[in-house]
């Protein structure tokens, strides 16, 4: 087996790929990428990690039929640095690989390719079409809220609703949610909200930024995305996500509306004084709002703002972080914080349109 391929061509398949082989696995296999002949012209890329794989169809001149796996961070290194346009890979005895381009010859150590794990098929699924730009958005606004605690794995993942027309992602650590509604013509149709796991939404946005459209399928336990000749299937966490309209405030009796940039800006000089256990506290009066924090260790903060608020005079503690992660992802100059009483969560979002929004809950202070 012997395959000529473009050194660009091979590079768009393995960035990919070894961004997905699992290297820590206790199967060393998974640390490898497959390479394997189709036909004349192709060359089949494929990495998995047995939760997040990918396939890449990459155009080549092959001699021969044949796989081989190779250790996918080593050879992606190797390839970029290789100083030819071209590559030309060659299968030896034993599972090693002959690698050349330009003046330089590499000999590298493999696996055979019939030990690769089976990759799910991505043929079988109906797909739907959307653009990558909304579907790239709307997993940006909802990944930094999704919680890192693998005990809690029914929240390590975005929740993904669709009823063909209307889709929605929403995510949640248990100290604050945001949600995020986009109106997609012929957009899937699901029965029901799947949980899409964390590693697979990074992998799936690396993938978005190839083209202006892909193509998307749920096909249990697995989602698909195809974007041209490259397909990655995730699969699904088996898992009930909590009822999260319950924790979105309904009445909300005082409304503060305020600058966006400048409230990002104002909670940033807070947070230097804050601390893991001590918020930022934010105290709304007819004047304006003021934030405070104090640390007994450091000192303490005090900032006056302009903004527009009408009802009594409420104080309520905020973790910043979480705060400036969520106004961070909003694109209008005025947002609104609605609250209820001071230990009640606060609803973040924009003033006008737009549908996001964000829930953070208080802090004691």
């Amino acid at each position: 087996m012997e395959i000529r391929i473009a050194k660009t061509e091979f590079l768009r398949g393995l960035r990919l790929a070894q961004g997905i082989a699992d290297r820590k696995s206790t199967m060393p296999m998974l640390a490898n990428v497959l390479l394997r002949t189709q036909g004349k012209n192709q060359l089949l890329v494929a990495a998995t990690d047995l939760n997040v794989s990918l396939t890449a169809e990459l155009k080549s001149t092959n001699t021969g039929e044949g796989g081989i796996t190779l250790g996918a961070k080593n050879l992606y290194e190797l390839i970029a640095n290789a100083p030819g346009d071209d590559i030309t890979l060659k299968k030896a005895d034993n599972h090693w690989a002959e690698i050349k381009s330009g003046k330089v010859s590499y000999r590298i150590v493999g696996m055979p390719d019939r030990d690769f794990p089976k990759v799910p098929d991505h043929r079988e699924a109906s797909y739907s079409t959307m653009e990558s730009a909304v579907l790239r958005e709307m997993i940006e606004r909802t990944l930094f809220s999704v919680c890192n605690d693998e005990t809690r794995f029914h929240l390590n993942g975005v929740y993904f609703e669709s009823d063909g027309s209307k889709s929605r992602m929403v995510s949640t650590d248990g100290h604050r949610l945001s949600k995020v509604e986009r109106t997609i013509a012929n957009g899937p149709k699901l029965s029901a909200g799947i949980i899409i796991p964390k590693k697979g939404l990074l992998e799936i946005r690396k993938v978005l930024d190839a083209g202006p459209s892909c193509k998307l399928a749920i096909k249990t336990p697995h989602l698909f995305l195809v974007q041209d000749d490259i397909a990655i299937a995730v699969k699904l966490i088996d898992a009930q996500f909590p009822p999260y309209e319950q924790v979105i405030p309904k009445d909300h009796k005082r409304v503060i509306t305020v600058d966006r940039g400048r409230f990002i800006d104002a909670l940033r000089r807070a947070q230097l004084m804050s601390s893991e256990t001590r918020g930022v506290k934010v105290a709304a009066t007819k004047d304006g709002i003021t934030i405070t924090s104090d640390n007994p260790d450091l000192g303490e903060v005090r900032e006056e703002m302009d903004a527009e608020y009408g009802g009594d005079p409420i104080a309520i503690g905020f973790n910043p972080k979480y705060v400036v992660e969520l106004l961070s992802q909003m694109t209008c100059d005025q947002i609104t914080i609605s609250l209820g009483g001071e230990l009640d969560p606060g609803l973040i979002k924009p003033l006008t349109g737009d549908d996001y929004l964000g829930v953070v809950m208080p802090m004691r202070i």
